[in-house]
């Protein structure tokens, strides 16, 4: 899974489904879009911790 580098969770999932729509042009079936959606959301939640532990990405409480 890329790197997301998106704002919320939400526009994770919505970028990562409109990615996969570009490269296969069609929608996810029921299993595709289940995976996709797990997968977005695991790399999001580990960029946001990895961006909250940085000194420079965190909230400086380090």
């Amino acid at each position: 899974m890329p790197h997301t580098h998106a704002p919320s969770k939400a526009v994770a999932c919505h970028e990562a489904l409109d990615t996969f729509e570009e490269e296969h042009h069609h929608a996810p079936d029921a299993h595709e879009k289940a995976r996709l959606l797990s997968d977005a959301i695991k790399e999001w939640e580990h960029e946001h911790v990895a961006a909250m532990h940085s000194p420079v990405g965190g909230n400086g409480l380090k």
